[in-house]
């Protein structure tokens, strides 16, 4: 069995997006994978799933624990996936 294939880019800024924008850019990037569609109201929930998900296990992606904010835990998914700017 081959490890999956993801994108090798997530085009987000979190800063400058709404929590259902942002979501819904992962969504469309990795909807082959079960992910949560909550409002923001429950993102740590979200975003428990999704580190939860072995497939993101290969990143690895954080839990909510440790951030303050939804565009705080995105920012550093969207770094993880990425990689570092340069």
């Amino acid at each position: 069995m081959s490890a999956p294939s993801f994108n090798v880019f997530l085009p987000s800024i979190p800063e400058y997006m709404s929590w259902d924008d942002w979501n819904g850019t992962f969504v469309i990037y990795y909807g082959q994978e079960p992910l949560p569609i909550l409002p923001e109201t429950r993102w740590q929930e979200a975003a428990d799933q999704i580190a939860g998900l072995s497939t993101f296990a290969v990143y690895p992606i954080p839990g909510s624990g440790g951030f303050l904010t939804w565009q705080q835990w995105a920012r550093e998914v969207t770094t993880i996936i990425n990689g570092p700017s340069r």
